[in-house]
């Protein structure tokens, strides 16, 4: 006899259940807030989790902690009715079964039969490859919810997150992430305030594996210590099912060989940067999510500030785990306007996982009147950060274009435009980039460097005149 805990909402579907053989319903509940108490309780091998659970907290949050929690649990999701030409509702269940489940059943209609059925034959991601085939790129292979512990001391009150781990991401790839990343990371390293009298000690995490570039940025390049060396030392004492199995001797010699690759950045030794920029597609295809939450989990108590330069699809294995994890939760965005519009539909599935209320907004690329080669000198920008800021998007900084020869300079020399000094075309792209840098950490002298822009927008006014 299976123990199955019935939580669907609806009297009909617990009363099938009761007259299944082999089935036990161990106990049948309507409110969402219950469910945790009675898996508690009951220790059932089956939820059966529907639409019709009363209570204003988000169902999908919901299963997805429950996998995190009870990963032995086979949970069957009784979805009610979705459309497929649904960006947003395939997008939610697709991250499901990314996390491990994958008996999802969107049918309009179900009958007692299908029902026991369902039961009776549990799916496999393969099956349900239809629902996340629309938000990846390539198959993803057991991305489930891992078991390892945050030490209490790490954690913000209440929250299941590190305190000193930024997560920065964007939806689609060419918006500058990595600039961002790597300048922020950049900017706490050399003007951060200083902690025990010391500056604080920054670790950069190259997690966008389909456009590998903080290494590049920064010229930090290694063929033998860098993210494929800590992947394949992290498979050593974890299984494929992110669970542990180094004895403590093995655990320390890898965890001790994860902090060795991290390289110091020759402008600021104390930015210490885990890169993977000359890798190629094929020796990272197999990362898993546990390699991340055990990477993580092994260097954050050697740094005041973590940054993972992260992936831009939603489902890859960099991103949902460290979503969870992170404080801070920067998006990079641009005004391509149908970006915008992607990340606006993207924001329903940030709200229904959680997450939401911690992801902030950076516009990169900002067009302003006055940009050299804006092109505004022909025609007046129509889409402008303005209508971002007065829509959904409250934007932390405004990232002006830089012009291409300052970029390019920039990255050839492996200097973030951060570290120019006394340089007036770059100052609003480094008071911005500040700007950011300083909600994660203190900056020193910040209110000089606001300053000193004003005081540069005063003598273009000036100049208007005299």
């Amino acid at each position: 006899m299976k123990k199955i805990l019935v939580a669907s909402g609806q009297r009909g579907i617990d009363d099938a259940v009761r007259k299944f053989e082999n089935y036990e319903v161990v106990g049948a509940i309507e409110y969402k807030n219950e469910v945790y108490e009675a898996i508690e309780a009951h220790q059932p091998e089956i939820l059966l989790i529907g639409e019709g659970l009363v209570g204003q907290e988000s169902l999908m949050q919901l299963m997805l902690k429950i996998v995190k929690d009870y990963p032995h649990l086979r949970i069957v999701y009784l979805a009610g009715f979705v459309d497929l030409r649904d960006e947003s509702k395939v997008s939610a269940l697709g991250v499901m079964v990314m996390a491990g489940i994958y008996d999802i059943v969107h049918e309009q209609r179900i009958t007692v039969p299908s029902l026991r059925n369902i039961l009776d034959h549990p799916k496999n991601e393969e099956q349900m490859a239809y629902l996340t085939k629309r938000v990846k790129e390539q198959s993803a292979k057991n991305l489930n919810m891992i078991e390892f512990e945050i030490p209490e001391e790490d954690l913000e009150q209440d929250e299941d997150v590190y305190k000193n781990l930024t997560f920065i991401s964007s939806i689609k790839p060419g918006t500058g992430k990595s600039f961002v990343s790597a300048n922020i990371a950049a900017a706490i390293a050399h003007f951060g305030v200083e902690v025990n009298g010391r500056k604080p000690k920054v670790g950069l995490i190259e997690g966008d594996l389909q456009n590998l570039s903080v290494g590049t940025i920064l010229q930090i390049d290694d063929d033998k210590k860098n993210l494929k060396t800590v992947i394949d030392k992290i498979s050593t004492v974890v299984n494929e099912n992110g669970t542990l199995i180094g004895d403590m001797k093995e655990t320390e010699r890898v965890n001790e060989f994860i902090k060795s690759c991290f390289k110091p950045y020759y402008h600021a030794k104390n930015l210490e940067a885990l890169v993977g920029s000359q890798l190629s597609f094929s020796q990272i295809e197999n990362v898993k999510p546990y390699h991340y939450v055990y990477l993580i989990d092994s260097i954050i108590h050697d740094y005041d500030v973590v940054i993972v330069d992260s992936n831009s699809s939603f489902t890859h294995v960099t991103t949902f785990p460290l979503l969870h994890m992170s404080k801070n939760c920067y998006y990079v965005v641009n005004l391509d306007f149908n970006n915008v519009r992607n990340n606006t539909r993207y924001k329903d599935l940030l709200k229904e996982i959680g997450v939401l209320d911690k992801v902030k907004y950076i516009l990169n690329e900002n067009v302003e009147k006055d940009s050299p080669g804006s092109g505004n000198d022909l025609e007046e920008l129509i889409f402008t950060a303005d209508h971002l800021d007065d829509s959904d998007f409250k934007l932390e900084a405004r990232v002006p274009m830089l012009p291409k020869t300052v970029f390019l300079n920039r990255l050839y020399e492996g200097t973030p435009v951060v570290l120019d000094k006394n340089i007036p075309y770059t100052l609003k792209a480094r008071y911005e980039l500040m700007k950011v840098a300083n909600q994660i950490w203190p900056i020193k002298n910040f209110n000089e460097i606001e300053q000193e822009v004003i005081n540069s927008k005063t003598k273009k006014k000036k100049g208007l005149f005299f």
